[in-house]
């Protein structure tokens, strides 16, 4: 119960449950692949730059190599991959770079893994927050009241 023995705002509470659910349902789904990006595990191989794709949004461009990924071993054949952290002045069309399949359709990565966990974790970590206030605020039992008289001195 809320501080002062007031009852819990709903609307509060709702809000609270909506983004909580939402974060888990945008980030759980990719925990698999965001670790496996960040220690690089997956087959080994060459991306083979081949035109620059950028997108506009809010003043900002971000902009991204796409190309071809071929595993070492040949069994990894992938088209139309973009390698994840590289920017416009990475490549030219035709140069290559080690890269590492680790399962995320669209996308390869650096050999030496991603960063991208961080992120995913942060909203992770809010979600779990977020339901464990409004499970404490629904869930838990309210506050005894004060004891209060001659015999809450004495104990």
């Amino acid at each position: 119960m809320a501080a002062g023995g007031r009852k819990p705002s709903g609307f509060v509470s709702l809000l609270l449950l909506l983004t909580g659910v939402l974060l888990f349902w945008v980030t759980v789904p990719d925990l698999g692949t965001v670790a496996r990006a960040a220690t690089a595990d997956g087959p080994r191989g060459t991306f083979t730059a081949a035109r620059l794709v950028c997108v506009g949004h809010g003043g900002h461009t971000t902009c991204e190599w796409s190309g071809t990924f071929r595993s070492d071993d040949g069994t990894v054949e992938l088209g139309g991959v973009k390698l994840y952290g590289s920017g416009r002045d990475t490549f030219e069309a035709g140069q290559t770079a080690q890269a590492v399949d680790v399962g995320n359709a669209g996308r390869v990565y650096d050999p030496t893994g991603s960063r991208a966990w961080i992120f995913t974790a942060v909203l992770t970590i809010l979600a779990y927050v977020l339901l464990t206030a409004v499970a404490r605020r629904h869930l838990m039992p309210p506050p005894l009241p004060a004891r209060s008289g001659p015999s809450a001195a004495t104990a």
